[in-house]
């Protein structure tokens, strides 16, 4: 099991392309950890603005009745994909990762293959 600091370093250096990461409690909207981002990624506030993203998108399923999980969400942009990833497991409830990656440089289906691993190892 990895801790925070421990899983946000292992997927910036661990997936191509990573321009950065956060854990997010998307109760509250804040990160629980950064790491990278950019003069123009402000990780702080992408975690806010991806939390109602994540809110928008569990209420939905749930005014469908739908009786599912979701795994990950994908923003794609004009030069980056935004990755987030629910958090499953009985501490992790309310949780996600989040990782911005250039379009460029960045294997999508590896990043998501990645972030299942580092999800199934942290420890919050």
């Amino acid at each position: 099991m990895v801790n925070t600091e421990t899983a946000l370093k292992e997927a910036m250096a661990s997936v191509e392309g990573a321009i950065g990461a956060a854990l997010v409690d998307y109760t509250s909207g804040m990160a629980l950890g950064t790491l990278g981002g950019s003069k123009d990624l402000d990780l702080n506030i992408a975690a806010a603005g991806n939390t109602d993203v994540v809110r928008a998108k569990v209420r939905t399923m749930e005014q469908l009745g739908m009786r599912d999980t979701i795994e990950d969400i994908l923003i794609t942009l004009g030069k980056q994909y935004h990755l987030l990833r629910l958090l499953k497991g009985r501490d992790n409830k309310g949780l996600f990762l989040y990782m911005a990656l250039d379009k460029q440089r960045a294997n999508l289906a590896m990043a998501r293959h990645q972030l299942a691993r580092i999800e199934a190892q942290l420890e919050v």
